[in-house]
């Protein structure tokens, strides 16, 4: 176009381009600094950390509603009375399925009559789901979890040194059974080789053990399975072997 060639014209075109030039730069700077802004928000509040979310999950009182901090606007609880904070155990993890993922929280609450973990009732459950879904990020749902716990099964071969009383180990054997149970990392992976050192750590007298046949769930598994409830309770018949040396 000749009339670019006019200084008058090339004048204009140049202003033209500042303002435009100006406006971009000032949206972009503006969109930098809303994404420095929410990235500061989301790192000093540690949302979608594993923390972030199994906090307010164990942070949960039940029958008891939570207020706002006229000034954080954050909402929190009156005061902490933790009788009523019924989730005693909290895992969550990132689920990969093919090209898809979804966030995943499971919980268990201890069961009043049996002292054992366990899913939370309807009810409970409900009340959780209504808590929690305070504190998910917008855009980002948790899949909550409360399951059965998984039921697991297995054989045994225990090999115990023949100067021990035979009931006595038995005993034993019965008292590490629960206790290696009530101390399983919830979410945790089990492993037959680590069940089969506790027993012998934790047992005097015993020389070693082999489990077989193990199961989670009547399903069969060989050396290590993963626990979609996220706890375990032992099924029965446990078959027991016991051999002195």
């Amino acid at each position: 176009m000749p009339e670019l060639n006019s200084g008058s014209i090339a004048a204009i075109v140049n202003k033209i381009a500042e303002a435009v030039g100006q406006a971009i730069d000032n949206t972009l700077t503006e969109l930098n600094n809303t994404y420095l802004l929410i990235t500061n928000i989301i790192v000093n509040k540690n949302y979608g950390h594993i923390q972030y979310y199994t906090d307010y999950a164990l942070m949960y009182q039940e029958g008891v509603d939570l207020i706002v901090d006229p000034i954080t606007k954050k909402l929190y609880y009156a005061t902490i009375d933790a009788n009523k904070q019924i989730i005693k155990q909290a895992a969550f993890e990132e689920v990969v399925t093919g090209s898809s993922a979804s966030l995943v929280l499971k919980v268990a609450y201890t069961d009043p009559d049996t002292g054992l973990l366990a899913k939370l009732p309807t009810d409970k459950k409900a009340a959780f789901d209504s808590y929690f879904a305070n504190f998910e990020i917008l855009g980002l749902p948790v899949n909550k979890i409360s399951n059965d716990p998984n039921i697991l099964v297995f054989d045994a071969l225990i090999t115990y040194n023949k100067t021990f009383d035979l009931t006595t180990i038995q005993n034993n054997w019965a008292t590490a059974l629960i206790a290696l149970r009530d101390t399983f990392q919830f979410n945790g992976v089990f492993y037959n080789y680590y069940f089969e050192n506790y027993m012998v750590t934790n047992i005097p007298g015993v020389l070693s053990v082999y489990l077989s046949n193990t199961t989670i769930d009547t399903v069969a598994f060989s050396g290590s399975t993963k626990l979609s409830a996220g706890y375990f309770n032992y099924g029965t018949p446990l078959n027991l072997t016991y051999a002195n040396i």
